[in-house]
């Protein structure tokens, strides 16, 4: 009996084998992706910023600018007619010079001046500008005045300065003319030590000619270098 055992296991076998080929065919067989039921929405698209390069030198935009025509003088100035100043030739300025010519005073009655001495550079000293007054004997023909000035080295007479091209004085209700005289109203001041202040007027009417004059006044002002106080 026992040697008909293997015999029916292994028929068993078979017979179970012969019936279920055709499932482990299926079981062998690639399965089938089933179709996805979910929709997807699509995603949008993303632009890549492109990346900067710093080490580029930036390039300068030029600007044009362009001006305007509108004036900057007051309309009020700017129809004004300038009134010409009296053109006073080399020789008249260089006449100057000579008190021969000038020994009388014509057109005047009296010039005055508020201190005798005027003085430059750093220090104490504390007379910085000189007031002349001039005085006219006609204030209604009278139209200006003009200041001329130089200067003469007191140790070295023939150390003279240029004369000034003429600096206009200002006219006072009174009839009287006025000008404050200072260190920039003579030419090369600081090339003089000690020297005499040398000026004379002259007075013009409103067609600039000449009806005034004075003598050369060269003794009685004086211009001083100022030293410090050690």
């Amino acid at each position: 009996m026992k040697k008909f055992i293997p015999f029916i296991l292994i028929g068993l076998i078979l017979s179970s084998c012969s019936g279920g080929l055709p499932n482990l065919a299926n079981l062998i067989a690639s399965p089938t992706i089933p179709v996805p039921t979910q929709t997807f929405t699509p995603q949008p698209t993303v632009t890549l910023i492109p990346t900067q390069d710093l080490f580029v030198v930036p390039t300068a935009t030029p600007v044009t600018f362009t001006p305007t025509s509108t004036s900057l003088i007051p309309e009020v100035l700017s129809t004004l007619t300038p009134v010409p100043l009296p053109t006073f030739s080399r020789e008249f300025i260089n006449d100057l010079s000579s008190t021969t010519f000038f020994v009388e005073t014509v057109g005047f009655r009296g010039v005055l001046f508020s201190n005798p001495t005027l003085y430059w550079n750093e220090g104490p000293c504390t007379t910085r500008s000189i007031k002349i007054t001039a005085f006219v004997e006609d204030p209604e023909r009278t139209d200006r005045v003009f200041l001329f000035l130089r200067l003469r080295d007191k140790k070295n007479t023939l150390n003279i300065s240029e004369w000034s091209a003429g600096a206009e004085m200002i006219k006072v209700e009174n009839g009287s003319f006025n000008y404050n005289v200072e260190t920039h109203n003579l030419r090369q001041y600081y090339h003089f030590r000690d020297a005499w202040i040398e000026y004379e007027l002259v007075a013009v009417n409103e067609n600039l000619e000449i009806i005034g004059r004075t003598p050369l006044y060269d003794r009685n002002i004086s211009l001083v270098m100022c030293g410090s106080v050690s």
